[in-house]
């Protein structure tokens, strides 16, 4: 994208009346990436999110998501190793095992 919101990002996938739809990879300006499905513009499905820079950098999700949050069955693993896995729910790890 060249500009508004998206500015510097480059997406490689499909689209369904205007929006992000189907597979497809979004990588970030920032270095950040996520390779997986989307629905109406957002994550949605199956994906797999790395982050690159940030406070979160080196970190991974890998999961479902719901309307362009984290949602539902994956694993996160930090930078470091360490991983956690569960359910989550609007981003938030709501039930670990």
């Amino acid at each position: 994208w060249a500009s508004g919101e998206f500015v510097g990002d480059k997406y490689v996938g499909g689209f369904k009346d205007g929006k992000t739809h189907g597979q497809g990879t979004h990588t970030y300006a920032d270095g950040d990436k996520y390779v997986g499905e989307f629905k109406d513009g957002k994550q949605h499905g199956q994906g797999t999110f790395t982050w690159a820079s940030g406070e979160n950098a080196g970190d991974k999700y890998v999961g479902e998501y719901k309307d362009g949050k984290i949602h539902g069955q994956g694993i996160y693993t930090w930078a470091n190793g360490r991983v956690m896995r569960g359910i989550w729910k609007n981003d938030e790890l709501v039930e670990p095992n």
